[in-house]
């Protein structure tokens, strides 16, 4: 629905949302009630009074009532009704009487209520900085003047009820607010812990709070992370002893095969052994990559001058950029087998290898270039499978299948990503994504 891009996103939005809502409407819906049943009726009855008041003097005139006690009449009503009261024989209405507000409740129900009551032309003015309201009736010898404070005609309890409400109004916000904010604080300790386990890294001081559905999350989560532990830990060992197993007959095939008299089906069986011997080790690494080891603060550059170092060793060139004083949280062991392995293959098929890092928004990027004939886009996603291995360029002796698995895994464990993609060297492009 196209409603739900304009909701929030985060949950403490959507909560936050279905407090003011409703709030929000009640009070819309109160401030109508009020402003139609009390605000509107009793701005109403002041108006009708102040009219009937005006009336009953324009009565008694037209009755024929002698000056000296229509005079008398308008010094009471001056005295114990607040009004000021004149005529002016002959004048007509003032030329700079402001027009009527169109948004004023008062000039709307004065209007009103002089209309019902008087049938004499009348106009007002309720736009004064004296705060009062004069009305002039135009009779037919003559103005009358009726000024009246605008509190005769004019509820300001109305101002106080809204301001009330409003103020109560944001005080039980604040408190849901504060509520809210606790409520929401153990789900984000829980998506942070399970975001550091995600990335290998240790959870310190994360113990199960909050509301009971929240704890029994968290307690899933810790059960979930024992047992995700005890299995890599169990897998870790069973293959120590398959290895230890797999390598003592290996090795005493290795010393009969070498007491035999050379010959090409001795060469090929110390071949097959070698090559039993190589994906051992290969299988071994691949499974230490998984294992649990926790992330430290690392520095990258020094990571990656060894790597250098080790390629100088072998007689070839590795061209490194990289940024100064780059740490970042690593299983240091786990990301440096990935990356000898990416730096392997990239000098085993190309002659010029590249190692780049870059510091991005969320982390850094790591890419490492060849100039080698690279892969084919159909088989970029499939290289990372365990043991698989392509016929074609880059398939080459000594490789087992293993050494991009290794680094996936390795990339995975820290929360990362790895991609494959052209190289601007003119080979392949390794681009490792790791948050920071």
């Amino acid at each position: 629905m196209w409603l739900k891009r304009f909701l929030p996103r985060s949950l403490f939005g959507r909560w936050l949302l279905l407090l003011v809502a409703p709030m929000v409407m009640l009070q819309a819906l109160l401030a109508y009630i009020f402003y139609e049943r009390h605000w509107d009726t009793v701005t109403r009855r002041l108006g009708l009074g102040l009219a009937g008041e005006i009336a009953l003097l324009i009565d008694m005139r037209d009755a024929g009532v002698d000056p000296a006690t229509l005079t008398d009449l308008a010094i009471r009503m001056t005295r114990t009704l607040e009004l000021d009261i004149s005529f002016e024989a002959g004048a007509n209405f003032p030329l700079n009487i402001p027009p009527p507000r169109r948004f004023s409740i008062l000039d709307r129900m004065l209007i009103q209520a002089l209309g019902e009551r008087l049938s004499q032309p009348y106009q007002i003015d309720a736009q004064r900085s004296d705060r009062t309201v004069v009305v002039y009736v135009q009779l037919t010898d003559g103005l009358l003047t009726v000024t009246a404070p605008e509190s005769r005609v004019f509820s300001a309890s109305t101002y106080a009820f809204m301001i009330w409400m409003t103020a109560a109004s944001a005080l039980l916000l604040g408190i849901a607010l504060l509520f809210l904010r606790n409520q929401i604080k153990p789900i984000r300790r829980l998506a942070e812990a399970a975001d550091a386990f995600g990335k290998g890294r240790e959870i310190k001081d994360f113990r199960p709070s909050g509301a009971n559905e929240i704890r029994a999350a968290a307690h899933a989560f810790l059960a979930m992370r024992d047992r995700i532990r005890r299995h890599i830990r169990e897998r870790t060992d069973m293959l120590a002893g398959v290895s230890h197993d797999l390598r003592t007959p290996l090795t005493r095939m290795k010393l009969q095969l070498s007491l035999m008299p050379p010959n090409g089906e001795i060469d090929e069986l110390k071949r097959d052994v070698d090559e039993m011997d190589k994906m051992v080790s290969a299988y071994l690494a691949f499974a230490r990559g998984q294992s649990e080891q926790p992330a430290e603060p690392t520095d990258l550059g020094h990571l990656v001058s060894e790597l250098a170092d080790d390629v100088r060793r072998r007689g070839r060139e590795l061209q490194v950029e990289m940024p100064e004083h780059l740490t970042l949280p690593l299983r240091r062991l786990s990301l440096k087998r990935a990356l000898a392995n990416l730096i392997e293959n990239a000098l085993r098929f190309g002659r010029q290898v590249r190692l780049s890092v870059v510091r991005t928004a969320r982390g850094v990027e790591i890419n490492v270039d060849d100039d080698g004939p690279g892969l084919p886009e159909k088989e970029r996603h499939r290289v990372f499978r365990p043991f698989y291995r392509l016929d074609q360029a880059r398939h080459g002796s000594g490789n087992v299948g293993l050494g991009l698995t290794i680094a996936r895994d390795a990339v995975l464990a820290h929360g990362g990503e790895i991609a494959l993609n052209k190289s601007p060297l003119g080979g392949l492009r390794v681009t490792i994504r790791l948050p920071g």
